[in-house]
Protein backbone atom coordinates (compact mmCIF):
# COMPACT_ATOMS: atom_id res chain seq x y z
CA UNK A 1 0.00 0.00 0.00
CA UNK A 2 2.60 2.27 0.66
CA UNK A 3 4.42 1.66 -2.19
CA UNK A 4 0.96 2.88 -4.28
CA UNK A 5 0.88 5.67 -2.24
CA UNK A 6 4.28 6.96 -3.85
CA UNK A 7 3.69 5.34 -7.03
CA UNK A 8 0.39 7.39 -7.20
CA UNK A 9 2.09 10.57 -5.93
CA UNK A 10 4.71 10.50 -8.44
CA UNK A 11 2.12 10.79 -11.22
CA UNK A 12 -0.07 13.05 -9.56
CA UNK A 13 -0.06 16.49 -11.25
CA UNK A 14 -2.28 19.54 -9.55
CA UNK A 15 -1.99 22.06 -12.41
CA UNK A 16 -1.75 22.70 -16.33
CA UNK A 17 1.70 21.20 -16.21
CA UNK A 18 3.37 17.99 -15.22
CA UNK A 19 5.94 17.42 -12.38
CA UNK A 20 9.29 17.90 -14.34
CA UNK A 21 12.22 16.32 -13.06
CA UNK A 22 13.78 19.95 -11.72
CA UNK A 23 12.81 21.02 -8.20
CA UNK A 24 12.14 24.67 -8.08
CA UNK A 25 14.82 27.42 -7.63
CA UNK A 26 15.08 29.35 -3.82
CA UNK A 27 16.90 32.49 -3.10
CA UNK A 28 17.15 35.72 -0.63
CA UNK A 29 16.12 38.30 -3.44
CA UNK A 30 16.86 41.31 -0.47
CA UNK A 31 16.48 42.32 3.04
CA UNK A 32 13.26 44.45 2.85
CA UNK A 33 10.68 43.90 0.27
CA UNK A 34 8.64 47.28 0.39
CA UNK A 35 7.82 50.17 2.75
CA UNK A 36 5.17 48.86 3.74
CA UNK A 37 6.63 44.72 4.68
CA UNK A 38 10.17 45.67 5.52
CA UNK A 39 11.01 42.04 5.54
CA UNK A 40 13.76 39.79 3.88
CA UNK A 41 12.10 39.04 0.30
CA UNK A 42 12.90 35.41 -0.61
CA UNK A 43 11.86 34.17 -4.40
CA UNK A 44 10.40 30.93 -5.14
CA UNK A 45 10.67 29.55 -9.06
CA UNK A 46 9.77 26.48 -11.07
CA UNK A 47 8.37 23.03 -10.04
CA UNK A 48 7.18 22.41 -7.01
CA UNK A 49 8.88 19.42 -6.45
CA UNK A 50 8.97 16.91 -3.16
CA UNK A 51 11.42 18.35 -0.52
CA UNK A 52 10.68 21.79 -1.67
CA UNK A 53 9.29 22.55 1.47
CA UNK A 54 12.24 21.17 3.71
CA UNK A 55 14.80 23.14 1.35
CA UNK A 56 12.70 26.20 2.02
CA UNK A 57 12.42 25.80 5.58
CA UNK A 58 16.46 25.34 5.69
CA UNK A 59 16.78 28.42 3.48
CA UNK A 60 14.76 29.99 6.34
CA UNK A 61 16.71 29.01 8.80
CA UNK A 62 20.12 30.25 7.30
CA UNK A 63 18.53 34.03 6.38
CA UNK A 64 15.38 34.77 8.92
CA UNK A 65 16.58 35.76 12.23
CA UNK A 66 12.26 36.12 13.47
CA UNK A 67 10.77 34.69 16.87
CA UNK A 68 7.17 34.51 15.20
CA UNK A 69 5.36 34.61 19.03
CA UNK A 70 7.15 37.91 19.44
CA UNK A 71 6.08 39.63 16.52
CA UNK A 72 4.18 42.84 17.44
CA UNK A 73 0.26 43.74 18.78
CA UNK A 74 -0.36 45.85 15.74
CA UNK A 75 1.05 42.28 13.47
CA UNK A 76 3.97 41.44 11.26
CA UNK A 77 5.86 39.17 9.26
CA UNK A 78 9.36 37.13 8.74
CA UNK A 79 9.52 37.69 5.13
CA UNK A 80 7.95 37.84 1.98
CA UNK A 81 8.12 34.98 -0.60
CA UNK A 82 7.00 35.51 -4.13
CA UNK A 83 5.95 32.43 -6.31
CA UNK A 84 6.69 31.96 -9.94
CA UNK A 85 5.96 28.27 -10.71
CA UNK A 86 4.08 26.01 -13.40
CA UNK A 87 2.57 23.91 -10.37
CA UNK A 88 3.69 20.55 -9.62
CA UNK A 89 3.73 18.06 -6.74
CA UNK A 90 0.62 18.49 -5.19
CA UNK A 91 1.09 17.08 -1.25
CA UNK A 92 4.47 19.46 -1.32
CA UNK A 93 2.09 22.53 -2.29
CA UNK A 94 0.10 22.06 1.19
CA UNK A 95 3.55 21.36 3.35
CA UNK A 96 4.94 24.30 1.89
CA UNK A 97 1.33 26.28 2.81
CA UNK A 98 2.09 24.92 6.22
CA UNK A 99 5.82 25.80 6.25
CA UNK A 100 4.33 29.63 5.59
CA UNK A 101 1.85 29.80 7.73
CA UNK A 102 3.87 28.11 10.82
CA UNK A 103 6.76 31.05 9.86
CA UNK A 104 4.23 34.08 9.50
CA UNK A 105 5.59 34.36 5.83
CA UNK A 106 3.59 36.56 3.54
CA UNK A 107 3.12 35.50 -0.47
CA UNK A 108 3.07 37.68 -3.25
CA UNK A 109 2.77 37.16 -6.85
CA UNK A 110 3.84 40.12 -8.94
CA UNK A 111 2.66 41.30 -11.66
CA UNK A 112 4.19 39.59 -14.62
CA UNK A 113 4.04 35.97 -13.02
CA UNK A 114 1.85 33.14 -12.59
CA UNK A 115 1.32 30.90 -10.02
CA UNK A 116 -0.73 27.20 -10.64
CA UNK A 117 -1.63 24.87 -8.69
CA UNK A 118 0.38 23.14 -6.38
CA UNK A 119 1.99 26.34 -6.25
CA UNK A 120 -1.42 28.16 -5.55
CA UNK A 121 -1.55 25.97 -2.42
CA UNK A 122 1.52 27.03 -1.13
CA UNK A 123 0.80 30.78 -1.70
CA UNK A 124 -2.64 29.97 0.48
CA UNK A 125 -0.16 29.61 3.01
CA UNK A 126 0.48 33.23 3.01
CA UNK A 127 0.29 34.45 6.53
CA UNK A 128 1.25 37.00 9.18
CA UNK A 129 0.77 36.85 12.90
CA UNK A 130 0.04 39.40 16.08
CA UNK A 131 0.69 38.88 19.43
CA UNK A 132 -2.73 40.62 20.47
CA UNK A 133 -5.43 38.70 21.99
CA UNK A 134 -7.34 37.06 19.62
CA UNK A 135 -5.82 37.61 16.74
CA UNK A 136 -2.70 35.29 15.97
CA UNK A 137 -2.23 33.93 12.24
CA UNK A 138 -3.76 35.93 9.95
CA UNK A 139 -3.96 35.75 6.07
CA UNK A 140 -1.56 37.46 4.33
CA UNK A 141 -1.38 36.15 0.58
CA UNK A 142 -1.77 39.46 -1.80
CA UNK A 143 -1.94 39.03 -6.00
CA UNK A 144 -0.98 41.97 -7.85
CA UNK A 145 -2.45 43.10 -11.20
CA UNK A 146 -1.58 41.32 -13.98
CA UNK A 147 -0.35 38.60 -12.37
CA UNK A 148 -2.09 35.31 -12.32
CA UNK A 149 -3.20 32.82 -9.65
CA UNK A 150 -4.44 29.54 -11.02
CA UNK A 151 -6.34 26.95 -9.29
CA UNK A 152 -6.76 23.02 -10.64
CA UNK A 153 -8.26 19.53 -9.13
CA UNK A 154 -6.28 17.00 -8.89
CA UNK A 155 -6.05 14.37 -11.57
CA UNK A 156 -3.56 11.55 -12.97
CA UNK A 157 -1.02 12.54 -15.95
CA UNK A 158 -3.12 10.37 -19.51
CA UNK A 159 0.52 8.40 -19.70
CA UNK A 160 0.30 7.28 -16.64
CA UNK A 161 -3.03 6.03 -16.10
CA UNK A 162 -3.39 2.93 -18.49
CA UNK A 163 -0.46 1.57 -16.39
CA UNK A 164 -1.77 2.21 -12.99
CA UNK A 165 -5.25 0.97 -13.73
CA UNK A 166 -3.45 -2.44 -15.02
CA UNK A 167 -0.97 -2.52 -12.24
CA UNK A 168 -3.74 -2.06 -9.32
CA UNK A 169 -7.05 -2.15 -10.90
CA UNK A 170 -9.67 0.52 -11.75
CA UNK A 171 -10.77 0.69 -8.80
CA UNK A 172 -7.84 1.46 -6.76
CA UNK A 173 -6.89 4.09 -9.18
CA UNK A 174 -10.58 5.99 -8.99
CA UNK A 175 -10.69 5.64 -5.30
CA UNK A 176 -6.98 7.14 -4.71
CA UNK A 177 -8.23 9.88 -7.04
CA UNK A 178 -11.42 10.43 -5.00
CA UNK A 179 -9.44 10.58 -1.80
CA UNK A 180 -7.45 13.21 -3.23
CA UNK A 181 -9.71 15.73 -4.69
CA UNK A 182 -11.23 14.92 -0.73
CA UNK A 183 -8.12 16.38 0.87
CA UNK A 184 -7.90 19.46 -1.53
CA UNK A 185 -11.30 20.62 -0.42
CA UNK A 186 -10.73 19.80 2.95
CA UNK A 187 -7.57 22.19 2.34
CA UNK A 188 -9.44 24.30 -0.02
CA UNK A 189 -11.57 24.90 3.42
CA UNK A 190 -8.47 25.04 6.08
CA UNK A 191 -7.31 28.27 3.99
CA UNK A 192 -10.10 29.98 3.96
CA UNK A 193 -11.50 29.79 0.53
CA UNK A 194 -14.83 30.38 -0.14
CA UNK A 195 -16.99 27.10 -0.28
CA UNK A 196 -18.77 28.45 -3.16
CA UNK A 197 -16.13 28.17 -5.27
CA UNK A 198 -14.83 24.50 -4.38
CA UNK A 199 -17.25 23.04 -7.05
CA UNK A 200 -15.64 25.20 -10.04
CA UNK A 201 -12.11 23.78 -9.13
CA UNK A 202 -13.64 20.04 -8.89
CA UNK A 203 -15.00 20.16 -12.08
CA UNK A 204 -12.66 21.55 -14.20
CA UNK A 205 -10.47 19.12 -16.65
CA UNK A 206 -6.61 18.37 -17.29
CA UNK A 207 -6.73 21.68 -19.56
CA UNK A 208 -8.57 24.16 -17.28
CA UNK A 209 -7.40 26.03 -14.73
CA UNK A 210 -9.49 28.92 -11.93
CA UNK A 211 -7.97 32.02 -12.29
CA UNK A 212 -7.87 34.82 -9.86
CA UNK A 213 -7.98 37.57 -11.84
CA UNK A 214 -11.29 39.68 -11.56
CA UNK A 215 -12.70 41.85 -8.27
CA UNK A 216 -15.07 38.53 -7.35
CA UNK A 217 -12.68 36.17 -7.70
CA UNK A 218 -9.97 37.82 -5.15
CA UNK A 219 -13.36 38.00 -3.12
CA UNK A 220 -14.15 34.14 -2.85
CA UNK A 221 -10.85 33.29 -2.60
CA UNK A 222 -9.81 35.22 0.56
CA UNK A 223 -7.25 36.90 -1.94
CA UNK A 224 -6.03 40.63 -0.91
CA UNK A 225 -4.75 43.30 -3.36
CA UNK A 226 -1.39 45.05 -2.03
CA UNK A 227 -1.42 48.08 0.52
CA UNK A 228 -2.62 51.49 -1.68
CA UNK A 229 -4.17 54.30 -0.92
CA UNK A 230 -7.88 53.42 -2.36
CA UNK A 231 -7.80 56.00 -5.08
CA UNK A 232 -5.25 54.19 -6.89
CA UNK A 233 -7.84 51.19 -7.62
CA UNK A 234 -10.85 52.82 -8.30
CA UNK A 235 -11.31 56.63 -8.92
CA UNK A 236 -15.76 56.61 -8.85
CA UNK A 237 -16.53 56.64 -5.23
CA UNK A 238 -20.03 55.81 -5.65
CA UNK A 239 -19.58 52.93 -7.66
CA UNK A 240 -16.65 51.94 -5.13
CA UNK A 241 -19.12 51.80 -2.36
CA UNK A 242 -21.96 50.00 -4.27
CA UNK A 243 -19.27 47.13 -5.49
CA UNK A 244 -18.48 47.19 -1.32
CA UNK A 245 -22.50 46.47 -0.82
CA UNK A 246 -22.76 43.83 -3.61
CA UNK A 247 -20.20 41.81 -1.32
CA UNK A 248 -21.90 42.50 1.56
CA UNK A 249 -24.85 41.43 0.45
CA UNK A 250 -23.51 37.62 -1.12
CA UNK A 251 -21.53 37.46 2.26
CA UNK A 252 -24.94 37.85 3.59
CA UNK A 253 -26.91 35.13 2.15
CA UNK A 254 -23.61 33.02 1.18
CA UNK A 255 -23.95 33.06 -2.70
CA UNK A 256 -21.61 34.25 -5.48
CA UNK A 257 -21.91 38.44 -6.06
CA UNK A 258 -24.41 39.21 -8.58
CA UNK A 259 -23.72 39.77 -12.37
CA UNK A 260 -27.10 41.73 -12.63
CA UNK A 261 -27.93 42.75 -8.86
CA UNK A 262 -31.23 44.22 -9.48
CA UNK A 263 -31.64 43.74 -6.11
CA UNK A 264 -29.50 47.05 -5.35
CA UNK A 265 -30.16 50.42 -6.69
CA UNK A 266 -27.52 52.46 -8.28
CA UNK A 267 -28.35 55.88 -7.04
CA UNK A 268 -25.99 56.92 -4.28
CA UNK A 269 -28.66 58.01 -1.15
CA UNK A 270 -27.24 61.00 0.57
CA UNK A 271 -28.44 60.76 4.94
CA UNK A 272 -31.27 58.32 3.97
CA UNK A 273 -31.40 57.39 7.93
CA UNK A 274 -29.40 57.51 10.89
CA UNK A 275 -27.55 54.80 12.67
CA UNK A 276 -27.76 53.66 16.36
CA UNK A 277 -25.07 56.36 17.09
CA UNK A 278 -26.55 59.41 15.49
CA UNK A 279 -24.57 59.42 12.57
CA UNK A 280 -26.23 60.17 9.36
CA UNK A 281 -25.94 56.86 6.55
CA UNK A 282 -25.59 57.62 2.79
CA UNK A 283 -25.96 54.47 0.26
CA UNK A 284 -27.77 52.07 -1.62
CA UNK A 285 -31.35 50.71 -1.67
CA UNK A 286 -31.68 46.83 -1.37
CA UNK A 287 -35.60 46.07 -0.45
CA UNK A 288 -38.50 47.75 0.82
CA UNK A 289 -38.66 49.04 4.30
CA UNK A 290 -38.35 46.24 6.87
CA UNK A 291 -36.89 47.19 10.32
CA UNK A 292 -36.67 43.23 11.04
CA UNK A 293 -34.37 42.58 7.34
CA UNK A 294 -31.97 44.36 4.79
CA UNK A 295 -33.01 47.34 3.12
CA UNK A 296 -29.74 49.54 2.99
CA UNK A 297 -25.99 49.54 2.93
CA UNK A 298 -24.51 52.25 3.76
CA UNK A 299 -21.96 54.19 5.98
CA UNK A 300 -21.64 56.92 7.86
CA UNK A 301 -22.08 59.70 5.41
CA UNK A 302 -18.91 61.84 6.39
CA UNK A 303 -16.79 58.39 5.25
CA UNK A 304 -18.39 58.46 2.00
CA UNK A 305 -14.93 60.05 0.45
CA UNK A 306 -12.96 56.98 1.56
CA UNK A 307 -10.36 58.87 2.34
CA UNK A 308 -9.73 56.93 5.51
CA UNK A 309 -11.22 54.47 7.97
CA UNK A 310 -14.93 52.92 6.60
CA UNK A 311 -17.91 51.67 8.81
CA UNK A 312 -19.83 49.66 5.63
CA UNK A 313 -23.07 48.02 6.49
CA UNK A 314 -26.25 46.30 5.40
CA UNK A 315 -28.95 47.98 7.37
CA UNK A 316 -32.57 47.83 8.51
CA UNK A 317 -35.01 50.36 8.22
CA UNK A 318 -35.62 52.52 11.10
CA UNK A 319 -37.47 50.87 13.59
CA UNK A 320 -39.24 51.88 16.98
CA UNK A 321 -36.01 53.84 18.06
CA UNK A 322 -35.43 55.74 14.53
CA UNK A 323 -32.08 54.34 14.13
CA UNK A 324 -31.29 52.08 11.49
CA UNK A 325 -29.53 48.88 12.43
CA UNK A 326 -26.73 47.31 11.35
CA UNK A 327 -27.00 43.57 10.44
CA UNK A 328 -23.33 42.13 9.37
CA UNK A 329 -20.80 45.06 8.63
CA UNK A 330 -17.49 45.60 6.57
CA UNK A 331 -14.69 47.75 8.38
CA UNK A 332 -12.15 48.81 6.38
CA UNK A 333 -9.10 50.13 8.41
CA UNK A 334 -6.14 51.32 5.93
CA UNK A 335 -4.02 51.62 9.43
CA UNK A 336 -5.63 48.70 11.48
CA UNK A 337 -7.03 45.41 11.03
CA UNK A 338 -10.09 45.25 8.74
CA UNK A 339 -12.96 42.35 8.53
CA UNK A 340 -16.17 41.51 6.89
CA UNK A 341 -18.27 39.22 9.04
CA UNK A 342 -17.66 37.63 12.43
CA UNK A 343 -15.82 34.72 13.60
CA UNK A 344 -13.24 33.90 16.54
CA UNK A 345 -10.51 32.82 14.30
CA UNK A 346 -8.87 35.31 12.40
CA UNK A 347 -7.37 32.46 9.66
CA UNK A 348 -10.81 31.40 9.04
CA UNK A 349 -12.55 35.03 8.36
CA UNK A 350 -12.18 38.22 5.92
CA UNK A 351 -9.89 39.69 7.76
CA UNK A 352 -6.51 41.66 7.29
CA UNK A 353 -4.12 43.84 8.40
CA UNK A 354 -4.32 47.16 6.29
CA UNK A 355 -7.31 48.06 3.87
CA UNK A 356 -9.40 46.07 2.16
CA UNK A 357 -9.06 47.56 -0.94
CA UNK A 358 -10.26 44.47 -3.28
CA UNK A 359 -13.61 45.05 -1.31
CA UNK A 360 -14.20 48.21 -3.18
CA UNK A 361 -13.17 47.53 -6.66
CA UNK A 362 -15.48 45.95 -9.69
CA UNK A 363 -16.80 42.28 -9.86
CA UNK A 364 -16.54 40.97 -13.28
CA UNK A 365 -13.45 43.08 -14.56
CA UNK A 366 -10.30 42.03 -14.26
CA UNK A 367 -7.79 43.32 -12.14
CA UNK A 368 -5.42 44.84 -14.50
CA UNK A 369 -8.11 46.59 -16.06
CA UNK A 370 -9.30 48.43 -13.53
CA UNK A 371 -5.86 49.94 -11.97
CA UNK A 372 -4.68 53.47 -12.54
CA UNK A 373 -1.61 54.72 -11.41
CA UNK A 374 -1.54 51.07 -8.85
CA UNK A 375 1.77 49.73 -10.45
CA UNK A 376 3.85 52.74 -10.19
CA UNK A 377 3.21 53.50 -6.63
CA UNK A 378 3.70 49.75 -6.05
CA UNK A 379 7.25 50.07 -7.82
CA UNK A 380 7.78 53.21 -5.45
CA UNK A 381 6.60 51.47 -2.42
CA UNK A 382 9.29 48.69 -3.07
CA UNK A 383 12.20 51.44 -3.48
CA UNK A 384 12.48 51.30 -7.40
CA UNK A 385 14.13 54.30 -8.95
CA UNK A 386 12.86 55.89 -12.23
CA UNK A 387 15.18 58.00 -13.13
CA UNK A 388 16.77 55.78 -16.01
CA UNK A 389 19.95 58.34 -16.24
CA UNK A 390 20.98 56.85 -12.86
CA UNK A 391 20.21 53.11 -14.23
CA UNK A 392 23.11 50.57 -15.58
CA UNK A 393 21.96 47.91 -18.21
CA UNK A 394 18.82 48.34 -16.36
CA UNK A 395 19.49 48.16 -13.03
CA UNK A 396 20.49 50.23 -10.37
CA UNK A 397 24.00 51.15 -9.61
CA UNK A 398 26.32 49.11 -7.33
CA UNK A 399 28.95 50.12 -4.97
CA UNK A 400 32.41 49.48 -5.30
CA UNK A 401 33.15 46.58 -2.48
CA UNK A 402 36.77 44.71 -1.83
CA UNK A 403 37.82 42.22 -4.43
CA UNK A 404 37.96 39.39 -1.80
CA UNK A 405 33.87 39.57 -1.80
CA UNK A 406 32.10 37.46 -4.43
CA UNK A 407 28.73 37.80 -5.56
CA UNK A 408 26.55 35.14 -4.76
CA UNK A 409 23.05 36.45 -6.25
CA UNK A 410 22.55 39.76 -8.34
CA UNK A 411 18.91 40.97 -9.11
CA UNK A 412 17.98 44.36 -10.73
CA UNK A 413 18.18 45.99 -7.15
CA UNK A 414 20.41 43.76 -4.77
CA UNK A 415 23.22 41.96 -4.59
CA UNK A 416 24.05 39.21 -2.32
CA UNK A 417 27.66 38.67 -1.32
CA UNK A 418 29.98 36.19 0.42
CA UNK A 419 32.70 36.84 2.13
CA UNK A 420 33.90 33.37 4.26
CA UNK A 421 31.58 32.88 7.23
CA UNK A 422 30.27 36.33 6.29
CA UNK A 423 26.73 37.24 4.07
CA UNK A 424 26.32 40.36 2.74
CA UNK A 425 22.94 41.56 1.40
CA UNK A 426 23.26 45.35 -0.78
CA UNK A 427 20.46 46.83 -1.77
CA UNK A 428 19.78 50.28 -3.60
CA UNK A 429 16.69 52.26 -3.73
CA UNK A 430 14.87 55.50 -3.49
CA UNK A 431 14.80 57.63 -0.61
CA UNK A 432 12.30 55.49 1.34
CA UNK A 433 15.02 52.49 1.72
CA UNK A 434 17.08 54.86 3.86
CA UNK A 435 14.03 56.47 6.12
CA UNK A 436 12.59 53.22 6.52
CA UNK A 437 15.72 51.63 7.78
CA UNK A 438 16.88 54.47 10.27
CA UNK A 439 13.80 54.19 11.73
CA UNK A 440 12.63 49.76 11.18
CA UNK A 441 15.87 48.92 11.91
CA UNK A 442 16.36 50.03 15.09
CA UNK A 443 13.15 48.36 16.38
CA UNK A 444 14.47 44.77 15.64
CA UNK A 445 14.77 42.13 18.54
CA UNK A 446 18.48 42.54 18.56
CA UNK A 447 21.38 43.89 20.92
CA UNK A 448 23.39 47.35 19.43
CA UNK A 449 26.82 48.16 20.72
CA UNK A 450 26.90 50.44 17.80
CA UNK A 451 24.56 53.34 16.80
CA UNK A 452 25.37 56.23 14.89
CA UNK A 453 22.85 58.63 13.11
CA UNK A 454 23.35 61.35 10.84
CA UNK A 455 20.35 63.26 8.58
CA UNK A 456 21.92 61.01 5.54
CA UNK A 457 22.52 57.71 7.00
CA UNK A 458 23.56 55.68 10.27
CA UNK A 459 25.72 52.66 10.99
CA UNK A 460 24.31 50.17 13.70
CA UNK A 461 26.31 47.19 14.99
CA UNK A 462 25.47 44.36 17.74
CA UNK A 463 24.50 40.86 17.76
CA UNK A 464 21.34 38.72 16.76
CA UNK A 465 19.73 36.35 19.67
CA UNK A 466 21.30 33.30 18.20
CA UNK A 467 24.90 35.17 19.09
CA UNK A 468 25.37 36.02 15.41
CA UNK A 469 27.25 39.48 15.18
CA UNK A 470 25.68 42.18 12.62
CA UNK A 471 27.05 45.35 10.91
CA UNK A 472 24.45 47.36 9.00
CA UNK A 473 24.73 51.08 7.36
CA UNK A 474 23.81 53.24 4.62
CA UNK A 475 25.10 55.15 2.00
CA UNK A 476 23.44 58.11 0.26
CA UNK A 477 23.62 59.76 -2.37
CA UNK A 478 21.51 63.03 -1.96
CA UNK A 479 21.88 64.60 -5.52
CA UNK A 480 20.27 61.14 -6.84
CA UNK A 481 18.20 60.82 -3.59
CA UNK A 482 19.61 57.00 -4.19
CA UNK A 483 20.81 54.69 -1.33
CA UNK A 484 22.14 51.87 -0.98
CA UNK A 485 21.72 49.58 1.90
CA UNK A 486 24.38 47.05 3.36
CA UNK A 487 23.85 44.81 6.09
CA UNK A 488 26.80 42.26 7.09
CA UNK A 489 26.17 39.35 9.32
CA UNK A 490 28.04 36.22 10.42
CA UNK A 491 26.40 33.18 8.77
CA UNK A 492 26.95 31.42 12.30
CA UNK A 493 27.94 31.81 15.72
CA UNK A 494 31.67 32.49 15.41
CA UNK A 495 34.28 31.24 17.69
CA UNK A 496 36.51 34.47 17.94
CA UNK A 497 33.11 37.40 18.06
CA UNK A 498 35.87 39.81 18.44
CA UNK A 499 37.80 38.76 15.01
CA UNK A 500 34.22 38.45 13.47
CA UNK A 501 33.48 41.91 14.20
CA UNK A 502 36.69 43.40 13.09
CA UNK A 503 36.52 41.41 9.77
CA UNK A 504 32.94 43.28 9.32
CA UNK A 505 34.35 46.65 10.02
CA UNK A 506 36.99 45.97 7.33
CA UNK A 507 34.46 44.86 4.58
CA UNK A 508 32.28 47.65 5.50
CA UNK A 509 35.04 50.53 4.89
CA UNK A 510 35.90 49.34 1.19
CA UNK A 511 32.12 50.11 -0.25
CA UNK A 512 31.97 52.90 -1.85
CA UNK A 513 27.98 54.20 -3.38
CA UNK A 514 28.55 57.52 -6.05
CA UNK A 515 31.41 58.85 -3.81
CA UNK A 516 30.04 58.03 -0.55
CA UNK A 517 31.72 55.98 2.37
CA UNK A 518 31.79 55.56 5.71
CA UNK A 519 34.33 57.76 7.85
CA UNK A 520 36.90 54.65 8.86
CA UNK A 521 40.02 55.50 10.51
Amino acid sequence: MILFARQLLAVLALGLFATSGWAADMWLVSNHFSAERFVPHLHYAGAVMEGDAEALASLFDKVLECDVPALPAEGGNCAVLTLSSPGGNYIEGLKLALLLRERAVATVVEAGSSCYSACAFAFLGGSGFSSQDGVGVYVDRMVEPHAILGFHAPYFAPDDLDTLVADFGMGAVLGASRDDIALMIKQLVDWNIDASVLSHIVSMGPDESYDVQTGEDYYVTRTHLPPSPLGHWIGDKSAAIRNACLRLLAYHRSAFIDAEPEAISETLLSDFAVNEAGQKLSGFRIGPDNPLGVTYCGLPTEQAGLMGDVDLALYTAPGISGAARPLVSLFHRPQGWSSLGTGETASRRLFKKGGFNSMFTHPFVTMGDQVTDVLDYLRFQKFDYFNKNFLVDGGMPRPEFHPSMTVAVSTHSADTLEHGNHRIVVQMGNHLLLEHAKTALTNRNVTYDLGSESSDGFVYGGTYPSGRPFLWFSLYDDEGRMAALVEIEAKTVPDDLEAAVAVQDFLACSFNFRGHALMCQ
